[in-house]
């Protein structure tokens, strides 16, 4: 299921990099971007998204206002706000009028990986869940273990994104013969490098089997193909 993200922020190149960081994950898509909070207004009279990435400092009314605002017309939208903003105030603000989260600028991607991954434990939560006991509000809380992870996922190699394997995951799983590192760089939109230290992973966790496949000219190349569980356990990092 895709998930819609909506970008309220003035700065276009920001706008640009958080357009960037939202669609190099698995089934998000930035539907709309805009340069301030009318034109927010506009957009949320009439259509709604799924989670609202929104800044703070912007002309004309700010977007503590505008999140203000959203709440007043009962529209309950996930809010992350990315900001330079680090008053006190505005941050009393916003947990006031229940953001989900909150990056202050310059942000790292893997802070924002974070903040993604707690709204997505937040939507599976009451997507699967009628009632909630103490743990499974941590986990949605306070960035603990999401319930539906297993070990093997949360425990991965220092430098390993799980928002990235899962990306890889997904294209590994549209495979239907054996693949190769650049193959699966170009399908999944990563770094070659990037690509294989996934790779390994999966083959070290026995979901990939190495098959070398030679070539009339040039040097043999390292392929994958899927072990005979290996489909099942890969479906586990979607």
């Amino acid at each position: 299921m895709m998930t819609n993200v909506l970008i309220i922020e003035d700065d276009p190149m920001v706008a640009e990099l958080n357009r960037t960081f939202v669609e190099s994950i698995p089934n998000m898509n930035v539907i709309e971007s805009f340069r301030n909070v009318e034109e927010g207004k506009k957009y949320f009279r009439q259509k709604n998204a799924d989670l609202l990435l929104l800044d703070v400092y912007m002309p004309g009314e700010s977007g503590i206002h505008f999140l203000s605002w959203l709440r007043q017309q009962g529209n309950d939208i996930p809010v992350i706000l990315i900001t330079a903003a680090d008053d006190i105030e505005t941050i009393k603000n916003v947990i006031r009028y229940g953001a989900l989260d909150y990056l202050i600028k310059p942000f790292t991607l893997q802070r924002f990986q974070l903040a993604i991954e707690k709204y997505l434990a937040f939507f599976q939560t009451i997507q699967t869940t009628e009632k909630a006991d103490q743990k499974l509000i941590d986990q949605v809380f306070n960035h603990t273990t999401p319930i539906h992870e297993t070990p093997s996922f949360i425990d991965l190699p220092k430098g390993l994104s799980k928002l990235t394997l899962k990306k890889i995951s997904a294209s590994i799983l549209k495979e239907e013969t054996i693949f190769s590192t650049k193959e699966l760089a170009q399908k999944s939109a990563l770094s070659r490098i990037s690509v294989k230290k996934y790779l390994n992973f999966l083959v070290e966790q026995d979901i990939l089997n190495e098959r070398i496949r030679y070539l009339e000219i040039g040097r043999p190349l390292t392929c994958y193909e899927l072990t005979k569980n290996g489909r099942k356990k890969l479906t586990d990092y979607c």
